[in-house]
């Protein structure tokens, strides 16, 4: 070997380690980029999905808060409409019967219905069906005059459903009012007590008053003297005088007042007293 060949082979080793290295190097920045690649491509389907899902979700939210109903106000009464078959689910409460009812309409600006609530217990307010059946094709008073002669009423109708909402109005809303519907076993009842207490005054349409309260052992209010005395009978839980409840609201209370106007009225016109 002369000299030449030696001086190659020595330049071969200085610069042959270079290029092995940037050839490796190179290939190396090679393999790399495609699996870069790879990982973008994997991921961007999953962040297009989180797209996806939460934009269905703003939809979906968006959806459910337009569907969303107005907020309960004072303004809203709630009355409650309770079926035949739901009857011996109902817990003791307060019944109204149809008399009750009627001095809530005639005397509504003379009683903070409010105070009528809070001074009862935190019981549910009944009002039967029955109630309802009767207030048809009666009127109101046309005036004070007419209300206290009681000869007769002459005003504007008598209207069940305006009645309620008014006096659930009347108490702030806070409570709900439940409609009943006249069950068999109510009506069964109210035909045995009927005749039982038929000479304590007892008479038809009271009766169903008298049934449910005693089938729910709930307490009854009305302006009827009679059915008191036919609850104390048929041992229902001790009644409420609607007037006597009122004397300790308010003193005089608006139908003590009447009372004694129309007693007035009568022992200075005893042709028209009434009989």
């Amino acid at each position: 070997m002369n000299l030449l060949q030696k001086l190659l082979q020595v330049l071969r080793k200085l610069i042959g380690p270079k290029v092995t290295k940037t050839q490796k190097t190179t290939t190396i920045k090679l393999n790399k980029t495609p699996s870069s690649n790879k990982i973008s491509q994997r991921a961007s389907p999953a962040v297009q999905i989180k797209q996806v899902e939460r934009k269905q979700q703003q939809k979906t939210i968006t959806s459910f808060t337009e569907q969303v109903p107005e907020p309960v106000t004072e303004s809203s009464p709630t009355i409650i409409r309770v079926g035949k078959e739901s009857i011996s689910d109902l817990e003791p409460g307060y019944v109204f019967d149809t008399c009750s009812l009627i001095d809530l309409e005639d005397y509504r600006d003379k009683i903070n219905g409010y105070d009528l609530k809070n001074k009862l217990q935190n019981k549910p307010f009944y009002i039967l069906q029955q109630s309802e059946e009767e207030f048809a094709d009666k009127k109101c008073p046309k005036n004070h005059d007419e209300l206290v002669i009681n000869r007769g009423y002459t005003g504007k109708p008598r209207n069940f459903h305006s009645n309620i909402v008014e006096l659930s109005k009347s108490w702030g809303n806070s409570k709900p009012i439940h409609i009943i519907e006249i069950s068999l076993e109510i009506q069964q009842l109210a035909k045995k007590l009927l005749p039982e207490l038929h000479n304590f005054g007892l008479h038809k349409g009271d009766d169903i008053f008298l049934a449910f309260a005693k089938l729910t052992k709930s307490i009854l209010i009305t302006s009827d003297n009679k059915l008191i005395l036919s609850s104390v009978q048929a041992q229902c839980p001790k009644a409420i005088l609607f007037q006597d409840f009122l004397e300790k609201m308010i003193q005089p209370s608006p139908i003590t007042v009447v009372l004694r106007e129309r007693r007035n009225y009568y022992k200075h016109n005893p042709r028209w007293r009434k009989r």
